[in-house]
């Protein structure tokens, strides 16, 4: 006869778990309504929030989620950026911090971290670009005289 297997503790949930749960009540959302906010299974939801999922009676495995799940939970339930950082998951709020970028300043950034070569091939494709267009408008002026 087999001995059953030793039954270990349940681990206490981690930091930004925790701070999602209390985020996620305060807003009186259910965890399956939450989840849904998120794009997750409520499942996945409370692994997450819970920092373990079981993997047999007794037994369980941490779990972390990627950032950028961890983003959308925090996202779903009113938290930032700082309040990810705070809770021990940079990562997640460098996700997180991306989303909330303005298309033109991501842009910008972009462009000054390019080498000088880089931003010259990027010059020299959008003269490329403006002069079509340009083409593009004289020949319809010509044979629309528009």
């Amino acid at each position: 006869m087999s001995q059953p297997q030793p039954q270990t503790p349940r681990p206490a949930p981690p930091p930004w778990g925790a701070l999602i749960t209390k985020a996620q009540r305060s807003a009186g959302l259910s965890a399956r309504e939450a989840a849904r906010r998120a794009g997750i299974s409520e499942g996945r939801w409370r692994q997450i929030t819970a920092g373990y999922q079981i993997v047999s009676p007794g037994s369980h495995a941490p779990v972390t989620g990627p950032p950028a799940t961890v983003a959308k939970m925090a996202a779903a339930v009113g938290l930032t950026a700082v309040d990810l950082t705070e809770a021990g998951r940079p990562d997640a709020a460098e996700v997180f911090t991306t989303w909330q970028k303005d298309p033109a300043e991501d842009l910008v950034d972009r462009i000054r971290a390019m080498s000088p070569g880089e931003a010259q091939e990027l010059l020299a494709a959008i003269a490329v670009q403006i002069g079509a267009v340009t083409t593009l408008q004289q020949a319809d002026e010509r044979r629309y005289g528009t």
